[in-house]
């Protein structure tokens, strides 16, 4: 009886641990949603001000501070760079799309929000916070298994953007990996 109430506990603390890794990888996929769902407005913004969508030196910018964090949230920054380059190629396609739908009408509302004040603070701010949820998620045990991988696509729906760039970027999410020794 003793050897079934202990299995019955292990069983139901690690049916625990399994719904707290659903909700924390939920999370994680709901922040790089929100994330690019700002490509909007940045979009809006480049055409407005007649910029390019590609802009180098922010992408460098943009690298540097996940490394930056990654390496203190304790991941190893190089696996880091792979998955945050594979979320700029994924943003800079959705604006590309924006842009081509625009070429045939014309944006529905002409207003965007700042780029300078509001846009960029909250793209820094949740790339920080998609770094150390990765972070706390893989070091508590968790993973990107590839069961996973139809759920991220269903969490991660900002418009215009297109299966196989949530392909890259949910395989680049698997290849993350804790700094070992940490």
């Amino acid at each position: 009886m003793k050897l079934f109430v202990t299995g019955l506990l292990c069983l139901t603390l690690s049916t625990l641990t399994i719904a707290d890794a659903d909700t924390m990888s939920k999370g994680i996929f709901e922040l790089i949603n929100q994330r690019l769902t700002y490509m909007q407005d940045v979009a809006l913004f480049k055409a407005t001000n007649h910029r390019a969508i590609e802009d180098l030196t922010r992408e460098k910018q943009v690298l540097e501070k996940a490394l930056f964090d990654a390496q203190q949230a304790g991941l190893q920054p190089d696996s880091i760079a792979v998955f945050f380059q594979a979320q700029i190629d994924a943003a800079k396609a959705i604006q590309y799309r924006y842009r081509a739908e625009w070429l045939s009408a014309k944006p529905e509302n002409k207003k965007h929000r700042d780029l300078a004040s509001e846009v960029r603070p909250k793209l820094i701010e949740l790339g920080h916070q998609i770094v150390m949820q990765i972070s706390e998620y893989l070091q508590n045990g968790g993973a990107f298994d590839n069961n996973m991988q139809q759920d991220f696509v269903r969490t991660v729906n900002a418009a215009h953007l297109s299966e196989n760039d949530k392909k890259k970027m949910f395989e680049s999410l698997q290849m993350i990996r804790v700094i070992k020794n940490q």
